[in-house]
């Protein structure tokens, strides 16, 4: 009943407060309303901020990254940054592939995390090779693009005993994988690699062994 009592108080402060402003002339706009009119602002402006921190990652991503942990807005695991650049909507493929492949800290940490959080559990090669890269573009450097299919080799094999006698096999025939599927779809290659060629230039990746032909085959 007090509670109620000293809510009604207030109620009535506020109609007497807005009747002497309508008798001076002036809008005076309830304590409620100016709560909620500040809260929507607040909700602006830091939507705002998350977009200029989206839009200076796909500039300058350790930057981009720098301001959105600033606005409280991203942590600071590789965990929480792998997600980030996994699950956030408008960042730059190309530049998360560039940042990823980087051997500098917190770069190759992040990355790790970024895969290690990847399942690739019963999958054939090239299914895992089409899940790993539909976050991000490879990066032009091959420097970068041999961290990354090595991690990613190492991740396979490690979900998938027994699919390959070593990461190793599976690093080599990723990277045979991917050039085919670039010979594949450039329409500048006039040459497409057969399949003939394609098994010819995987023999003996298995620590010295023939995978199955049926297995090339397949992924051909």
């Amino acid at each position: 009943a007090a509670a109620e009592a000293k809510k009604a108080a207030k109620l009535a402060e506020a109609a007497e407060a807005a009747a002497r402003a309508a008798d001076d002339g002036e809008s005076v706009a309830p304590p409620a309303v100016v709560s909620e009119v500040s809260g929507i602002e607040k909700k602006k402006a830091s939507k705002l901020e998350y977009q200029e921190a989206v839009a200076l990652f796909n500039k300058k991503a350790k930057k981009g990254i720098a301001l959105m942990q600033k606005i409280g807005r991203l942590g600071t695991s590789p965990a929480e940054i792998a997600e980030f650049l996994r699950a956030t909507p408008d960042l730059d493929k190309s530049v998360i592939g560039d940042y990823l492949g980087e051997r500098e800290e917190p770069n190759l940490t992040v990355m790790h995390a970024y895969v290690d959080a990847m399942d690739f559990s019963g999958q054939t090669l090239d299914e895992a090779i089409r899940k790993f890269l539909e976050g991000f573009r490879l990066p032009g450097e091959s420097q970068k693009i041999d961290r990354l299919m090595e991690k990613f080799a190492e991740r396979y094999c490690g979900q998938n005993p027994g699919a390959y006698k070593s990461a190793d096999t599976a690093y080599v025939l990723s990277f045979s994988v991917i050039m085919l599927n670039t010979d594949a779809h450039n329409p500048q290659v006039k040459n497409k690699m057969t399949k003939e060629g394609f098994l010819r230039n995987n023999r003996g990746i298995d620590d010295g062994q023939d995978l199955p032909a049926e297995h090339l085959t397949d992924l051909y």
